[in-house]
């Protein structure tokens, strides 16, 4: 449970690691600065980006859940340099791009912004069956989710070590991890665990689903036993590491759902490490 203030920034992470310029306060009667005192900036940056915005009756409501389609949407209009995929037009993703989604029809609000950056590679974010391509766009998110739809792929020096990996990782206790010794033997404990649903098509929403997470041990060399857990695991050691989103007192929080007020904070932290990096102008010219 978030009670308290302090303990939800830490959370996050919102210690001042990237500083941002300082925009004004929106005047959203339902933000109180004494409780949201560490996401001022972000909502105010991202209103005044033109990301997100606030209520006709003068809201901004912090507190409401965001679903895929919300956080889809924010990503697109925050990045709008990523457009992975153009008409007529070979890219590197071309050939992951998803022609129709089964549940986002052309009338869904949100069909411009899905359709134009969602690709096959968004893993766990997307579901194959029969029935063809799933998004599940009213998903709320919680915050294993949330990696699952971040675009990890625009952080700097992705290839993180396995070993490293697991060490990252090993310091939360809510991610569950394990480690076993490697082995090509269809009943090792790492292949036994890979029957468990994480690759199922029977297009079943897996967005919000933590599975654990397989490192396999070859003498001294550790190794992603699976692509399930060799790309979450990669991207929840990312997070950790660029500050975007971190554990606290040992908990990642993998099951806590994300509010406005998170995924505006999160999104600007993303932002801000690009821009210190050097690398934002590949994705946005805000």
């Amino acid at each position: 449970m978030k009670v308290i203030t302090v303990f939800l920034a830490l959370i996050l992470g919102l210690s001042g690691i990237y500083p941002a310029v300082t925009h004004a306060a929106p005047k959203f009667h339902d933000v109180d600065p004494k409780k949201y005192g560490w996401a001022m900036n972000s909502i105010s940056f991202m209103v005044d980006k033109g990301v997100v915005s606030g209520y006709p009756d003068g809201r901004f409501q912090p507190e409401r859940l965001v679903d895929k389609a919300e956080m889809t949407v924010m990503i697109y209009r925050l990045f709008d340099q990523y457009r992975p995929y153009k008409a007529n037009k070979k890219t590197d993703y071309s050939n992951y791009h998803i022609e129709k989604f089964a549940d986002v029809p052309k009338s869904h609000w949100a069909y411009t912004e899905i359709s134009s950056i969602v690709t096959r590679d968004w893993w766990n974010a997307v579901r194959y069956s029969s029935n063809g391509y799933f998004f599940f766009p009213d998903t709320k998110l919680n915050r294993i989710g949330a990696a699952n739809v971040l675009p990890v792929f625009m952080l700097e020096n992705q290839d993180i070590p396995a070993a490293e990996v697991l060490q990252i990782l090993s310091g939360m206790r809510d991610i569950p991890i394990i480690l076993s010794q490697y082995s090509l033997d269809p009943n090792s404990p790492g292949d036994l665990f890979q029957e468990d649903g994480r690759y199922n098509e029977d297009g079943r929403d897996q967005t919000n689903i933590l599975y654990p997470l397989l490192f396999g041990q070859d003498g001294d060399e550790i190794l992603f036993t699976d692509d399930y857990s060799g790309i979450l695991g990669t991207n929840l050691a990312l997070l950790q590491r660029t500050g975007i989103m971190t554990a606290w007192n040992g908990q990642f929080e993998a099951r806590e759902m994300l509010t406005r007020a998170e995924a505006v904070t999160i999104l600007h932290r993303f932002y801000n490490h690009l821009k210190q990096t050097g690398t934002l102008r590949q994705y946005s010219s805000k």
